[in-house]
């Protein structure tokens, strides 16, 4: 799908009866998905942002529903345990607050910055310890007029405000995620943000293309909580990475400077994309080039920031683009719904298009200046929690590289699997990996029984829970070191009975037969500990995880029913369950 990654957002994506239209359209086109359920907690008028909160959730296939609170009772929805609030249970909460309604005359200027402040604090406090969901905060625009500068003035107690809602969000990442409202009025413009007479009307500041922009960057958090975030980004080298045409200019003649234009704003444009790579993101390269012109500009340029070590492959040959984006993924063993692939060339664009439809592209703007609206491409590749491992998956990548050359190598599996020399250290309820258990749940797609999607905070409720038991996996080989590839969240029932509520696996370990051996390891965990006797499960198929259809088939469940949606319900005595540990896999530590 061909996006607009480098040029304001689409006009007609700002209009909205366009919008509704494409609504309309989008939900009528069905298909499965996840519904997320978002509850918009204010103080004033933001009704009419739904329509765009649609649009961008239903073009990443989820099927939102969407309500309000009544109008400016924030502090009383939150406390009343009956309220619309807790009836929707919601997956995601909006708490959007307008100064001029929450602070008595506003204007006038008398009121104090810091008593609003710890009210505000409080606020914040209450909506954390009664509500789990992850709560989107957007924080407080700046009135016009006003000078930060001057001491008392309304813009510096404002600023006031808005560190106090950025300091809680800091301070709480793993659930609260602060929207910057200024950012998008100054992108946007203030006519194009507010409307002051429409505030005077009926208490709602805001224009449709404000609301879209807002709209879009609450739908890029809320994807991101379902693993919708992309994964790598594939680059072409020529007027993308530089400019001019290496392979005719010379390392010498193309554009690349630290200071002078154009060359600048290429630098600047590789400054992003190693802050990128700084996130976890994995970068490759796919060019028509010759590969030693390619790799002498990232070696020996004096100002070139990217290196070869930067990339997990590069692809600079005379193939077809297409095929060298399939080679690309292959090699990876990651769905072109992971990628995004950046290229000036329309006609490359077109032609990876018609071959590659599952592709995200977006075409680098001719005009090098444009190149500093990445940021808006940085968004497909938000993920909301990172972990200790985001900054170990390029090596971890490389080290799958070497293990596929050593495949090679073996006509026989139970051979290669032996020379691995895998080992796994075992964890029970281990808080320190909140992060990365969240992660798994919400990027793990292939391997994934449930599919449950969970936050760092429901990690912590299952671990804290003793109904409930978390069970994790580390590997490593001689190639490297995995990290956390397994999980499985168990809830008891006290009565010897347990549900299998979450079995996942990193595809990076899939075909090694460790999710036989964590699948029984969980089961002794459940008999020497916890005493259990039964145990069920369940398949939801989600389109993307029919890799393990039959996984609970394999390991000896046995199937009880299979709903309407495809729904497979298993059960089996956990006496029944025999197993035998691979004499490949070897226990290194158990936690």
């Amino acid at each position: 799908m061909r996006l607009a990654g480098f040029e304001p957002f689409p006009i007609e994506q700002q209009k909205r009866v366009a919008v509704q239209k494409a609504v309309n359209q989008l939900s009528k086109e069905g298909g499965q998905g996840p519904s997320p359920k978002v509850f918009f907690l204010t103080n004033y008028t933001l009704n009419g942002i739904e329509v765009f909160l649609s649009y961008h959730l239903l073009q990443k296939k989820l099927r939102p529903q969407i309500e309000f609170s009544d109008f400016n009772v924030v502090v009383q929805t939150v406390l009343d345990s009956d309220s619309s609030l807790y009836a929707s249970a919601p997956d995601f909460l909006v708490l959007s607050l307008d100064l001029r309604i929450l602070v008595k005359d506003f204007y006038l200027n008398a009121w104090d910055a810091r008593q609003v402040a710890g009210e505000l604090g409080e606020l914040l406090a209450l909506i954390r310890d009664k509500i789990g969901a992850p709560v989107l905060v957007t924080d407080f625009v700046l009135p016009l007029a006003d000078n930060a500068a001057r001491a008392g003035s309304l813009d510096s107690k404002v600023l006031l405000l808005n560190r106090t809602l950025a300091e809680f969000a800091a301070g709480h990442a793993r659930q609260f995620f602060l929207l910057d409202s200024n950012r998008l009025v100054g992108l946007l413009g203030v006519r194009e943000s507010l409307d002051a007479k429409l505030w005077h009307q009926s208490k709602a500041p805001f224009k449709s293309p404000f609301l879209s922009w807002l709209a879009r960057e609450m739908a890029t958090i809320i994807g991101a909580h379902y693993g919708l975030s992309k994964k790598c980004l594939i680059l072409d080298c020529d007027n993308t990475l530089w400019g001019g045409v290496v392979g005719e200019d010379g390392m010498a003649g193309i554009a690349l400077d630290a200071n002078a234009y154009p060359g600048v704003a290429f630098h600047e444009f590789q400054a992003h994309l190693l802050n990128l790579h700084a996130q976890g993101v994995l970068l490759t390269i796919c060019s028509k080039n010759n590969e030693a012109d390619v790799l002498q500009v990232l070696r020996e340029h004096p100002h070139c920031l990217l290196k070869p070590e930067h990339f997990v492959c590069i692809r600079a040959n005379w193939n077809s683009k297409a095929e060298n984006i399939a080679d690309i993924a292959a090699t990876l063993q990651l769905g072109l719904n992971n990628f995004v692939f950046i290229d000036d060339s329309p006609v490359e664009c077109a032609l990876v298009e018609q071959a590659l439809p599952g592709l995200d592209i977006i075409q680098a703007p001719a005009d090098p200046l444009a190149l500093r609206h990445i940021r808006h491409a940085e968004d497909l590749f938000f993920v909301p929690y990172r972990s200790a491992e985001d900054g170990q998956k390029q090596q971890q990548y490389k080290d799958n590289g070497s293990r596929r050359d050593s495949a090679a190598g073996f006509a026989d599996v139970a051979q290669f699997l032996r020379s691995l020399e895998t080992s796994v250290e075992l964890y029970r309820d281990e808080p320190a990996q909140l992060e990365r258990l969240a992660q798994l749940t919400q990027k793990t797609n292939q391997f994934n029984l449930r599919t449950a999607r969970y936050s760092p905070p429901d990690v912590a409720r299952f671990i804290d829970s003793p109904a409930h038991v978390v069970l994790s996996m580390r590997v490593q080989d001689k190639f490297g070191d995995l990290g956390i590839t397994n999980l499985c969240i168990i809830e008891l029932d006290g009565s010897g009975g347990a549900f299998v509520d979450t079995f996942l696996m990193s595809c990076r370990v899939i075909k090694r037969d460790l999710e036989f051996f964590f699948f029984h390891h969980c089961l002794q965990v459940l008999r020497e500990r916890y005493g259990v006797l039964r145990i069920g499960a369940a398949f939801i198929p989600t389109g993307k995880n029919m890799l393990v259809e039959r996984l609970w088939d394999d390991v000896g469940l046995q199937l009880l029913a299979t709903d309407r949606d495809g729904v497979k319900h298993y059960a089996a005595p956990l006496d029944q369950l025999g197993y035998a540990r691979p004499e490949h896999i070897h226990i290194k530590g158990v936690h």
